[in-house]
């Protein structure tokens, strides 16, 4: 009876541990197919993790902005600049908001909205002297009239520290792939307009001088 016993015991342990393997197959299959739906350059950091039995690392933002938000951006930065200094194709926007003594545009980005029309945001920052941070504005046609600009103050992207300027932001405006990711993600909805929660600050014409 005991032999008995035993034998049914090492029977049951057998079971478990074939689930267990089991599970661990389907885990690692569900992984592997992660992989190759991911983008080409987040694979071999997925595969890194898995061979290692970690968690994979969470991807930037700005790998995973396409899929959230529905729009695509692209940088045109270099195709706007000029002598070293970047155009604004909205130069009279910037007219009627408050800048301090040093300004400029440090980006911009296009995109097609959910009709397909061709987009635009640029990426308009500003400080004085004193300032160790300062404060970002987004200028963007986007919206029912692409004829039309708003500029939106961006706290997200700017100092807390409005006179001094000495707390630095949530996000830091000049690294590109965390600003496309904010754009993207937070600023645009999936149709590619400005999100509700935005605010405009200025607005006029999109070909204001």
């Amino acid at each position: 009876m005991k032999k008995f016993a035993e034998l049914v015991s090492c029977l049951v342990l057998f079971a478990l541990s074939g689930s267990a393997f089991a599970q661990s197959d389907l885990n690692k299959s569900a992984l592997e197919s992660l992989i190759s739906s991911t983008d080409a350059q987040l694979a071999p950091a997925v595969s890194g993790a898995m061979e290692k039995g970690q968690a994979p690392a969470v991807p930037a933002p700005s790998a995973a902005v396409a899929a959230v938000s529905g729009v695509r951006l692209q940088d045109i930065t270099d195709k706007c600049t000029q002598q070293g200094e970047v155009v604004s194709a909205y130069p009279g926007i910037y007219k009627l908001i408050h800048s301090e003594e040093n300004s400029r545009i440090i980006r911009v980005f296009r995109f097609s909205d959910a009709k397909g029309n061709d987009r635009r945001v640029e990426v308009y920052f500003t400080g004085g002297d004193w300032m160790q941070y300062g404060l970002t504005y987004l200028a963007t046609n986007a919206g029912p009239d692409k004829n039309r600009v708003n500029a939106y103050f961006i706290e997200d992207l700017s100092t807390p520290d409005r006179e001094e300027g000495g707390i630095a932001p949530r996000i830091d405006p000049f690294d590109t792939q965390k600003l496309a990711g904010f754009i993207a993600a937070e600023f645009l909805n999936a149709a590619g307009g400005v999100k509700a929660s935005f605010v405009s600050a200025a607005s006029a014409a999109a070909s204001a001088k």
